[in-house]
């Protein structure tokens, strides 16, 4: 496993000046390879009715990731749904044009965790596929109350249905740094995090407490047509 991530994709040969300037020293303590995390995932529509109560698991595989070998490690996620409710839950799906009755039960995906920042891809297949436009979870380093950042703008491409092409911006600022109740238990020292996206059809916001070993220990998303989806930590196991 490198040391390093890079700032910017490398085209061409690298220099030693161009590597002093672009690499990021890397760290392994939240998303450290072969830990297990588990979540309760419980997805309401507009009007609270529980529309799906799942568990999903999440691993660092110590591997990078093929799509983004440069700046991204890999994780798998598995999805632990009831396959005799995707029918009853893809009518809820905001985005018609993208829904399918064949589901995602595991997923490869990236994530980033450096001196710098974490950040990862948020749990987006299946009916979550709608935090694809709102934030994704992230952290940038040094943390302090009251810290506000941007995130780069995604213009999503193509196979993301009606939001194919559309840009989302995002906004992040730190709340406060407070003790937490998750499924896990009682977790101290979480910095709670306030965060924005806006795009064409409307605005969506997460709220989430980051726990300096555990990560993103909590998360809840209110998207742009009102569904909220609540996301806590419930156990973790070392391998």
């Amino acid at each position: 496993m490198p040391k390093y991530e890079y700032r910017a994709s490398i085209s061409g040969e690298m220099t030693p000046q161009m590597d002093s300037i672009l690499r990021i020293e890397k760290r392994r303590e939240v998303f450290k390879p072969c830990r297990i995390y588990a979540f309760d995932a419980a997805f309401y529509s507009a009007s609270n009715k529980l529309i799906s109560k799942e568990r999903i698991l999440l691993m660092a595989t110590g591997k990078r990731w093929e799509h983004n070998p440069e700046k991204q490690d890999e994780i798998l996620v598995k999805y632990e749904f009831d396959k005799e409710s995707i029918d009853s839950i893809n009518l809820y799906q905001l985005n018609k044009s993208a829904v399918s009755d064949e589901w995602w039960q595991t997923v490869s995906t990236g994530i980033r965790e450096n001196v710098e920042e974490i950040w990862m891809h948020p749990f987006r297949s299946n009916q979550y596929n709608f935090t694809e436009v709102a934030p994704f979870p992230q952290i940038k380093f040094p943390l302090s109350v009251g810290k506000k950042w941007n995130d780069n703008t995604i213009t999503l491409q193509e196979g993301w249905g009606d939001w194919s092409h559309m840009n989302v911006r995002s906004t992040f600022e730190i709340l406060s740094k407070e003790t937490v109740q998750t499924n896990y238990g009682e977790l101290e020292n979480c910095w709670k995090v306030k965060a924005v996206s806006n795009f064409d059809l409307g605005q969506s916001e997460v709220t989430f407490w980051f726990h300096e070993r555990f990560g993103f220990v909590k998360l809840n998303y209110v998207n742009y047509g009102g569904q909220k989806l609540n996301i806590e930590l419930t156990q973790i196991t070392e391998n």
